[in-house]
């Protein structure tokens, strides 16, 4: 195996060992190439690697995972332990039973969806931080102190939030443990890009749970199915707006519904009609308000409204909107059509209490009123089994 001039080396734990590391084109990656594979997910913009399927009853070891743009590593025992950012990788991890030992921050509004599952709650006493406490600031010395067995974070996205370089990723990975993530909020530098389930897929492999993702596979499609069927034929058109609904700028940051993201799969998967057709690559696109009431959407989607806001926050952006000289002006406005939706946090989990929210919102007759909150819709309006999903993250499947 090639090593680009950087020797393969001995972990620091006798139970988990990997090949070396390469920086290439700017990030750290693995020692071994890619190979394709296939998509279990609604939509993908490029195919994951072809990574050996394994199930929890297999010898897992040594075996190899790619997660692009990271690249490829051998583990010769099953991970235990990880390190996350909040969003999307923590509630994959989630869904396959697996609780974070450490966190860069873990947002509140995030852990209402666990607390509304049975046996699932996070003790946060348990989750160390991986910011140091005297500055908020990234020290590799943490890194080490919090010792995780794999890191799930796209090497980029650390890069930035640290301000670290190739050769300090590369050090933790050497002397810590692998950083193996990936950007699936929205395609980022037009890199490969995983969806959803192909990230769970990833995940899965990691931890060798095989058996839990195909029970996810099958009970989200299940799930997904009895909610489309019971769509009207006339869909509305939708507006989907990231961050925030921001009414003190002059523009707002559009998101366009059918592009290769997870953030808006909530609204793609119920159907909606996308108010900005573009390039499925942009990541948003700056709209000013006089566009906006050109195009006039029935509905203004608030993505990641439900996962990091509240019902208050976003009653106080409503009135805001109706308040403003323009945007009060907008149909959706006028009626009070917005839709909260969870976007930057969403795995498994999140990605059905988001459908269920937003089906309710969107189509109160047919699903029952939203009533603001994840914890408080009734068990007759319920569109998932909460105890199911319980039973599947806890290996009950």
């Amino acid at each position: 195996m090639q090593n680009d001039g950087l020797d393969c080396c001995h972990r620091r734990r006798d139970i988990l060992k990997a090949g070396c590391s390469i920086v290439s084109a700017g990030i750290v990656a693995g020692c071994l190439g890619t190979s394709n594979g296939s998509s279990s997910d609604d939509t993908t913009a490029t195919s994951p690697s072809d990574d050996q399927s394994m199930t929890e009853a297999d010898d897992p070891t040594p075996y190899e995972v790619t997660v692009k743009p990271a690249g490829t590593y051998t583990f010769e025992s099953v991970p235990e332990t990880y390190a996350s950012f909040p969003g999307a990788w923590m509630d994959i991890a989630m869904a396959l039973g697996i609780k974070p030992s450490a966190m860069m921050s873990l947002e509140e509004e995030q852990l209402k969806y666990y607390d509304a599952l049975p046996d699932v709650a996070i003790d946060l006493d348990s989750v160390e931080s991986l910011l140091d406490s005297s500055d908020s600031e990234f020290d590799k010395e943490v890194f080490y102190e919090v010792d995780a067995d794999v890191h799930l974070m796209d090497p980029r996205i650390l890069k930035r939030y640290s301000g670290w370089n190739d050769e300090d990723l590369e050090e933790i990975e050497r002397n810590v443990g692998p950083i193996l993530g990936s950007m699936i909020r929205f395609p980022y530098e037009r890199d490969p890009y995983y969806t959803l389930y192909d990230a769970v897929e990833k995940a899965a492999k990691i931890f060798q749970r095989q058996d839990r993702y195909d029970a996810w596979i099958a009970f989200k499609e299940e799930v997904f199915a009895e909610i489309q069927s019971r769509l009207p034929d006339d869909k509305p058109t939708v507006g989907a707006f990231i961050i925030d609904f921001d009414i003190e700028g002059k523009t707002l940051r559009a998101a366009e519904i059918d592009a290769f993201r997870n953030d808006t799969r909530t609204l793609r998967k119920l159907g909606v009609n996308s108010a900005f057709k573009g390039d499925t690559y942009v990541r948003y696109k700056e709209i000013g308000y006089e566009k906006l009431l050109d195009v006039d959407p029935e509905y203004i989607g608030l993505i990641d409204n439900l996962t990091t806001g509240n019902n208050e926050s976003f009653q106080q952006t409503l009135q805001a909107a109706k308040n403003h000289e323009t945007l009060s002006e907008l149909t959706a406005v006028q009626n009070e059509n917005f839709v909260r939706s969870a976007g930057t946090n969403m795995g498994p989990i999140i990605d059905l209490f988001s459908a269920e929210a937003v089906a309710m919102q969107l189509y109160p007759d047919e699903f029952g009123e939203w009533p603001g909150s994840v914890g408080d819709v009734p068990t007759e309006h319920q569109l998932f089994d909460r105890q199911r999903v319980a039973d599947i993250i806890n290996g009950r499947v």
